[in-house]
């Protein structure tokens, strides 16, 4: 299992197409993905559950990855976020 912590920097948090494309890339690899916020955890496959973690500028949350590519899955979900789409 990998975790990876990281800061949310966009002015609107976690919102609709950030949530579609990290739910497209969890889809594609081979890792169950989960994000999580303080206790509050939601599947990186769905859409809904990360947007119900209401995670919006300056909320941290973490990555965790398990099972086939842990580090290459947890790598693209955070360069997701890199390129200004939410973190």
């Amino acid at each position: 299992m990998i975790r990876k912590k990281l800061t949310v920097r966009n002015e609107h948090g976690i919102h609709a197409r950030v949530a579609l494309r990290v739910a497209e890339m969890c889809r594609l690899g081979s890792s169950n993905i989960t994000i999580c916020k303080g206790c509050e955890k939601a599947s990186g496959c769905s859409v809904l559950e990360l947007l119900m973690l209401g995670a919006g500028n300056g909320t941290e949350i973490e990555i965790v990855a398990s099972g086939g590519e842990e580090r290459k899955s947890v790598d693209d979900i955070a360069q997701i976020f890199s390129q200004g789409s939410g973190i």
